[in-house]
């Protein structure tokens, strides 16, 4: 092998390397853009979750105060069914 060939065969095999390196370097950048995008999602699915639950609680909380006789009583009043004491 002459030293012409070895050259190009040299240089062929760093041009792979750095065409390898940059590709591998490119997927690795892109899946951790993709791992905090999904990161994002997972903490924002979770706040969403943690609202739901406070609203379900309040709601059951009002449920119990729709079903209350108080509540009965002074709606009876409001809509005249009954006299104010």
């Amino acid at each position: 092998m002459t030293q012409e060939k070895l050259r190009r065969v040299i240089t062929a095999a760093v041009v792979a390397g750095t065409l390898l390196f940059i590709f591998l370097l490119g997927v690795i950048i892109y899946q951790t853009i993709r791992i905090n995008v999904l990161n994002n999602r997972i903490e924002d699915t979770k706040e969403q979750i943690t609202q739901y639950q406070e609203s379900i609680e309040k709601g059951e909380h009002d449920l119990e105060y729709y079903e209350s006789d108080v509540y009965k009583f002074l709606e009876s009043i409001r809509l005249g069914l009954l006299e104010n004491p």
